[in-house]
């Protein structure tokens, strides 16, 4: 073989070698219709069939569905390198019907349950891996699970949305929960802002209160600076539950090294 078609099959090897790798990475997307609506999973190629994997709820924010979190390669790619089965619920016309919000056309719990109840009916899951986040409104969303259904989920890390008011006065049990904020946030405030005559977001600290005491925590929080932000840690909570609050500088966003980071928080629980 002459040296010139050597080169050629050579790289016709790499390039086939190079667009094999890209078809194990490349996720498996299927779109599911449940009682009350549809959610997208979305999970790696390559992982076997009797594989367990962990999963992670992402709730999208107000505004979006999810078609958008699908279409998010940053958060793909995190997910597909942990090996992650990623369960992305819809809201009804690009919204929730959170607890105290002004949509009401779904209960929104139930409808969690029954996308749960699917998934676990049609993947292979780890017990005790099983996880939600979500930003804005979808944050809300991951707050009210974690009140209403926190028993069904190992660790919750929302992000820039809590409760509505009123706030509950109640929760099923203790959670493991992380939450961040950012201090400059006006689209979801710290205290939450009024939304028309009615409804009223909730106060961030006010329901972090709530989970102090859902969780035992009576010690005061070690207060931890990275990178970014700093953070308050409960520890030695009698439930044995962890709890932190998280906060930012900044305003009304999300970054996928916050959902890496949440990641990394619920496997070291």
């Amino acid at each position: 073989m002459k040296p010139v078609e050597t080169m050629v099959v050579i790289g016709l090897l790499i390039l086939g070698l190079a667009f094999a790798t890209l078809s194990q990475a490349a996720p498996y997307v299927e779109t599911r219709d449940v009682s009350g609506g549809r959610y997208v999973a979305v999970m790696p190629e390559g992982v076997s069939a009797d594989g367990l994997m962990p999963v992670l709820f992402y709730y999208h924010g107000y505004g979006q569905s999810a078609e958008t979190v699908k279409n998010n390669k940053a958060l793909l790619k995190l997910v597909s390198e942990r090996g992650i089965l990623l369960v992305i619920p819809d809201g009804l016309n690009r919204s929730w019907s959170n607890v105290g919000a002004p949509s009401e056309k779904r209960d929104e719990i139930e409808f969690t349950q029954n996308v749960l109840q699917d998934v676990r009916a049609n993947w292979k899951i780890k017990q005790g891996q099983i996880w939600a986040t979500g930003f804005s409104q979808g944050g809300s969303m991951a707050w009210d699970v974690a009140c209403y259904m926190g028993n069904e989920f190992s660790a919750f890390f929302p992000i820039a949305g809590s409760f509505w008011r009123p706030h509950p006065v109640t929760c099923e049990g203790p959670v493991n929960i992380r939450h961040i904020h950012g201090l400059s946030d006006r689209v979801v405030p710290m205290r939450g802002r009024a939304i028309g005559e009615r409804w009223h977001q909730g106060d961030v600290r006010q329901g972090v209160a709530i989970w102090e005491g859902l969780n035992g925590c009576e010690a005061l929080p070690t207060e931890v600076s990275l990178k970014d932000m700093s953070c308050k840690i409960w520890s030695g909570c009698r439930s044995g539950k962890a709890l932190e609050l998280c906060l930012h500088n900044g305003g009304h966003n999300v970054k996928t090294e916050w959902i890496a980071r949440g990641i990394d928080w619920a496997e070291s629980l």
